[in-house]
C-alpha cells in the first residue's frame, strides 16, 4: 500500500510516518498542493494525508480537495487538521474529505484511520466492478430489502426475493447479492427499506437469515455495507455450501412453514420440486 502525505512540514510528518512504515505503509511526500496534484496525476496512491495550511495558500489542503474532485480515479483524502483549524476541516469534509485526525491525536489515531479508510475504498471499488458488470449467474441485485416500492410498504414477498437469491447462491456455486441497487445497476442505496439506521438493517437482514436460512449457515455468507456514489449499499458475498440448503418459508394463509430448495440458473434463481431436489443433492453434495 502506497501513500502520499501532504505537508509543508516534512520533517515533522515524517515522524508520525514511521508509524505507517513500521507497518507495511509505503509513505511519499509532497509538500504543497500542485505538486501533490502533479504526483496524483502521474502515480497511483491508496490514500492521500493532507494539511490544510501550507504557504502559499492558494495550493493548500482546500485547494488540492477542491482539484481532486475533477479526477475520477482520485484516492480517497484524510485531512490532518491542527489547531484551530475546525471551520477548515468542516470545509474540507464538504469538498469530499474521507475523514480527518487532529495533529495531537496522530500517533494514537493515525494508523487505525489509515487502515479503515483504505479498507472501505478497496470494498467501494469491488461493489464499483461487481455493479458495472451487471447480473448474471453469480450476481444479483435487488432494489430493497423488505420495501415493496410499487405498494409503498413493507412486504414480505420482497424479504423472499433476497433470501431466495441467497439460498440458490449457497446451493450452486457461490455469488454476490447487492441491496440497494436496481436490475439496470442504477445505485438507489438503503435509505427506501426506511429502516433508523444501518445498525437495524444488518439486525434485520440476519435474524432473516437465522430464521428462514438457519444460523449454521452463516459461516458461508459474508456481508458487509459499503459506500458507492455517496449511498450505502448492502453486499452479501455466498460461498458455495458443502450440504444442502433449504429456505423455511411460510406463506401468508398457510398453517405450518415449508422447506424450498432453490439453485442458480443462469441469470435466475429456480424453485426444484421434491424429485429434481433429491437428484440435484445427490449429484452436488458430498455431505446431506
Amino acid at each position: 500500500m502506497k501513500i502520499l502525505w501532504v505537508d509543508d512540514q516534512v520533517d515533522t510528518a515524517q515522524t508520525f510516518a514511521n508509524i505507517l512504515s513500521s507497518n507495511g505503509i509505503d509513505v511519499e511526500f509532497s509538500t504543497d498542493g500542485e505538486d501533490a496534484l502533479r504526483k496524483v496525476e502521474q502515480c497511483s496512491y491508496s490514500l492521500i494525508l493532507t494539511d490544510l495550511a501550507m504557504p502559499p495558500g492558494r495550493w493548500g489542503g482546500l485547494w488540492l480537495l477542491e482539484r481532486l474532485k475533477h479526477i475520477a480515479s482520485a484516492p480517497p483524502v484524510i485531512v490532518v487538521s491542527g489547531e484551530g483549524s475546525q471551520q477548515e476541516t468542516i470545509q474540507a469534509i464538504r469538498l469530499g474529505a474521507a475523514d480527518y485526525v487532529t495533529k495531537e491525536n496522530l500517533s494514537t489515531e493515525l494508523l487505525t484511520q489509515v487502515q479503515n479508510i483504505v479498507a472501505s475504498d478497496s470494498a467501494a471499488i469491488d461493489a464499483l466492478k461487481v455493479i458495472s458488470g451487471g447480473e448474471c449467474g453469480s450476481v444479483e441485485f435487488k432494489s430493497t430489502l423488505r420495501f415493496n416500492l410499487h405498494a409503498k410498504r413493507a412486504d414480505s414477498n420482497i424479504e423472499l426475493a433476497c433470501l431466495k437469491s441467497i439460498v440458490g447462491f449457497l446451493n450452486t456455486a457461490g455469488g454476490t447479492l447487492v441491496i440497494g441497487v436496481k436490475d439496470d445497476g442504477e445505485v438507489l442505496g438503503l435509505t427506501l427499506d426506511q429502516f433508523q439506521n444501518i445498525d437495524k438493517f444488518q439486525l434485520h437482514f440476519w435474524n432473516l437469515v437465522r430464521d428462514a436460512i438457519g444460523p449454521e449457515f452463516s459461516e458461508y455468507i459474508a456481508a458487509q455495507p459499503v459506500t458507492v456514489k455517496g449511498e450505502e449499499i448492502f453486499v452479501v458475498n455466498c460461498r458455495q455450501s458443502n450440504r444442502p440448503v433449504f429456505l423455511k418459508w411460510k406463506s401468508s394463509g398457510e398453517s405450518r412453514a415449508q422447506e424450498l430448495f432453490f439453485v442458480r440458473a443462469g441469470p435466475q434463481t429456480e424453485q426444484l420440486g421434491t424429485r429434481q431436489a433429491l437428484a440435484y443433492i445427490n449429484s452436488h453434495f458430498t455431505e446431506s
